[in-house]
């Protein structure tokens, strides 16, 4: 059994070796959550009801709220990327790919190495267009639901945790956490 100290060292060792910009541990009793994140979900983002990684697919949001809650700790890590334009939600979707594809191989790596952890990102990237909901997804081992199904206020939690989530100009901030200890 591993204790936390090891845990964390396995985590910020493996995590350092991709391109991220900033991280930080916490306890997850510094997480703010809210059911209302879920709102935003269903008015602002066009994954909404098409992606098996994000709402309303992926879970209850208390549920998943009480999912987050058994764990102690949180790693929270971002990686920034340069667009042409940052107000276009499909370039900004597009570009997510990318910290999707790191926070997948962190995982991965992390499967070998660490006991029980939970991952969160943005929300699945992995197909060009989901198979949700007409059909099962193409990778469900694969898939990480996002942040915002899991009610995490990530702006809020960015900020008090001393990460910066606008680098301003045409820069993207993507933010992916992992929970461990229970």
């Amino acid at each position: 059994m591993k204790t936390e100290q090891e845990k964390k060292e396995i985590i910020e060792s493996i995590a350092l070796s991709y391109p991220v910009c900033e991280y930080c541990f916490g306890d997850t009793s510094q997480i703010p959550f809210s059911d209302k994140v879920r709102y935003i979900c269903e008015t602002d983002c066009e994954r909404y009801g098409h992606s098996w990684a994000c709402p309303p697919y992926c879970g209850d949001v208390c549920e998943n709220i009480d999912k987050c809650r058994q764990y102690r700790n949180f790693f929270l890590f971002s990686t920034v990327v340069e667009v042409e334009n940052a107000w276009d939600k499909e370039v900004c979707l597009r570009a997510k790919s990318s910290h999707e594809e790191i926070s997948r191989k962190i995982r991965a790596e992390l499967n070998g190495k660490m006991g029980d952890f939970y991952m969160l990102s943005t929300g699945c990237a992995i197909c060009e267009k989901c198979a949700c909901p007409e059909e099962p997804c193409r990778h469900p081992e694969e898939r990480l639901s996002s942040l915002e199904s899991h009610g995490i206020v990530i702006m809020q939690l960015a900020e008090e945790m001393g990460l910066c989530w606008n680098y301003g100009g045409d820069t993207v901030v993507y933010f992916s956490m992992i929970l461990f200890g229970r």
